[in-house]
């Protein structure tokens, strides 16, 4: 289902298809498809270099597993990430179809609509384009073998969605394609998110519509990346060291931002039409976290629909925050 042409993410040139590559004879830049998905990508995932990302996305895709068996076949080869993180990320990608449908519910909550094309900015392993089938979706992420993965769930649900490997700067789309972008918990990995704001703003259509979530950087809650509390109020410079003496583990790649950050953000890319709130939350959002935390988000999603004096409260310190843009 080809819903665009692809354009070079470097310089927006037309592209000339081959076989098993697309070139750009403006700028010389070539850029393979691998699996049957193409690599538009200008720089690697922050976790991984490219060629070891190809491999392994290619050694997942050879593994003759279900979905679910390929993301825990994914940690077992994957033994940086220590076994408690391993299966809270597990459970988080098995829940993905049921986060999708959230998304939904979340969008309808706000009055957007799944448009002409709706771009899923940071699909990972295939959530929301799952839940949201039937609609001209494409599914971009800069992990490729998380794309491998994620199309392993698409194929065992009989549906077919574009995926495209590229990095949220430097998307491969013409100018005002996108009637609509999400961007579910993406933002918080990217150092430069002034330039994926601007890279946003050149692919969506004039009347279009971008929904976010992201984590708090100042939530009283456990930081989800790695399980730690308080990670967010201390000064960055001292983020990594904190986490590596409480988990053993390093704090790297992740830019969290609190509602003051992303509101001057989002005014800085030209954006005038949004709103930078507490968000929008429903059981199905967190029935894959632990007890402790479903008990703490219920309770901030009933403080938040039932007391609205409390909601500046709540959108200062709360887990997550919904950025919704017109």
């Amino acid at each position: 289902m080809n819903l665009v042409e692809y354009v070079c993410p470097r310089c927006h040139s037309a592209l000339e298809r081959h076989e098993a590559r697309y070139l750009c004879e403006a700028c010389n830049s070539v850029y393979p498809i691998i699996a049957g998905i193409p690599d538009f990508r200008v720089y690697p995932d922050p976790y991984i270099d490219l060629e070891a990302d190809r491999a392994k996305g290619l050694h997942l895709d050879s593994q003759p597993l279900s979905f679910a068996d390929l993301v825990r076949y994914y940690y077992s080869i994957t033994p940086e990430v220590p076994p408690d993180l391993a299966q809270h990320y597990t459970t988080h990608h098995l829940a993905g179809v049921t986060r999708g449908h959230a998304i939904l519910a979340r969008l309808a909550h706000y009055g957007l609509d799944l448009g002409a094309h709706t771009l899923d900015l940071g699909c990972g392993t295939g959530g929301f384009l799952v839940a949201a089938a039937g609609q001209p979706l494409i599914g971009v992420d800069i992990a490729f073998r998380w794309l491998i993965v994620g199309r392993r769930r698409l194929r065992e649900q009989g549906i077919d969605v574009p995926l495209v490997c590229a990095c949220a700067d430097y998307l491969p789309f013409p100018d005002h394609t996108f009637s609509l972008v999400v961007a579910e918990h993406v933002l918080e990995h990217i150092a430069d998110a002034g330039r994926v704001m601007g890279a946003i703003k050149r692919v969506s259509l004039p009347d279009s519509a971008f929904l976010a979530r992201t984590v708090n950087r100042f939530a009283l809650a456990p930081e989800p990346h790695v399980g730690v509390w308080g990670v967010g109020f201390l000064p960055r410079s001292a983020m990594s060291k904190y986490v590596q003496r409480v988990k053993g583990i390093p704090y790297e790649h992740i830019y969290l931002r609190g509602e003051a950050g992303w509101r001057r953000l989002l005014r800085e890319s030209q954006f005038t039409r949004f709103d930078v709130r507490y968000p929008y939350l429903q059981d199905i959002d967190y029935q894959h976290q632990s007890p402790l935390i479903r008990r703490l988000f219920g309770l901030y999603a009933r403080m938040a629909n039932s007391v609205p004096p409390l909601r500046p409260f709540l959108t200062q310190f709360g887990p997550y925050l919904d950025m919704v843009v017109r």
